[in-house]
């Protein structure tokens, strides 16, 4: 039996901290997105430990009655607390390094 993968974005937030949360337009959204997937077969739910990707899925997760399993594999990478004009070529720089 063949399996499918879905990759979801986080809902609108309101930053990009660790805990920022979803604003009235992202619970908005996570409620579409419940609906988007209503006649999907979901078995697991993964996401990273960031608040916004939690919320995102928690209406889908609560209707499924699925636990959402945390991955810390999947948080974003943080390449520098400044703002760098050049930040796609340090990004680039830095992505070799972890190949």
């Amino acid at each position: 039996m063949r399996k499918k993968l879905y990759l979801v974005r986080h809902c609108e937030a309101e930053g990009q901290a660790f805990g920022a949360d979803l604003t009235k337009v992202g619970h908005r959204q996570a409620l579409e997105l419940e609906e988007f997937f209503s006649d999907v077969g979901i078995e697991k739910i993964v996401s990273s430990p960031f608040k916004r990707a939690v919320d995102s899925i928690y209406p889908l997760a609560t209707t499924r009655n699925l636990e959402i399993q945390i991955d810390k594999r999947l948080s974003e990478r943080v390449l520098s607390t400044m703002d760098l004009p050049d930040w796609q070529d340090k990004l680039k720089k830095h992505s070799q390094t972890w190949i």
